[in-house]
């Protein structure tokens, strides 16, 4: 789990709701904190690496940031050599576009959107998603046009909430990791800060932990699983736990 900058909220961070997550969802963790090298973990093989939100911009040319782009252009390396999965959110998707493609973020048409939003599965066999979302700046459609990369999920605010690069690679928009009430509050303080429109989406709707493992597995972190149960390997950053 690499951890973006900034808070969601008052005392949490943006890897905080990921992590607690991926450990219900049997997953341990090994976490990277924001401004730390993470050398250890960089482009490693065999783990699931997570990207997460952030407030710090892509560009913002900061050590701690361009240290995390290396990070994460490690990580697609490694994919691409089907060796580890990756997902970006937020942020994370951002970097992911901009360290495999080129291609900075950038500022959202209608100044973005902070609460609760359906996502609509933009090819055959992706289900539409009620999220969390807080963003003002957007990963570009031109990503749709690097070959290997499919359009996952839109809807009217951002085109690309969603896209899979290759079988092991997948960046949100979205907040797949929060709550309905984590979101409102997580919307809540970015609107303070970033001044977002507000969403609303229905509440009862949102299942993080069905929507993470949906890109999980889109993400083909199941395949790191069924690995991981053929052989026995040391612990290693987000690597899954053992069932037994």
């Amino acid at each position: 789990m690499w951890q973006g900058s900034g808070e969601a909220w008052p005392g949490t961070s943006w890897a905080d709701p990921v992590h607690r997550l991926l450990v219900r969802l049997g997953w341990r963790v090994t976490l990277v904190p924001w401004g730390a090298t993470g050398a250890e973990h960089r482009g490693r093989a065999g783990v699931l690496h997570v990207f997460s939100g952030g407030e710090e911009p892509v560009g913002s040319g900061s050590a701690a940031m361009l240290d995390r782009l290396a990070a994460v252009a490690a990580a697609l390396g490694t994919a691409q050599q089907d060796g580890c999965a990756v997902v970006g959110i937020c942020l994370g998707a951002q970097m992911i576009a901009a360290a495999g493609a080129g291609l900075p973020p950038r500022p959202v048409a209608g100044g973005g959107e902070a609460g609760l939003t359906t996502v609509r599965g933009a090819e055959p066999g992706v289900r539409d998603l009620v999220v969390a979302t807080a963003h003002v700046a957007e990963v570009p459609e031109e990503i749709l046009a690097v070959p290997g990369v499919r359009h996952l999920w839109s809807n009217p605010v951002t085109t690309v909430q969603g896209f899979g690069w290759g079988e092991r690679v997948v960046g949100v928009q979205f907040h797949p990791e929060l709550s309905a009430e984590e979101g409102r509050r997580a919307a809540l303080s970015f609107r303070q800060g970033f001044a977002a429109p507000p969403v609303d989406a229905p509440d009862q709707a949102v299942d993080p932990r069905r929507t993470l493992q949906t890109i999980l597995r889109a993400a083909g972190a199941h395949r790191l699983v069924a690995d991981r149960e053929r052989r026995e390997t040391p612990e290693v950053a987000a690597a899954p736990a053992v069932r037994g």
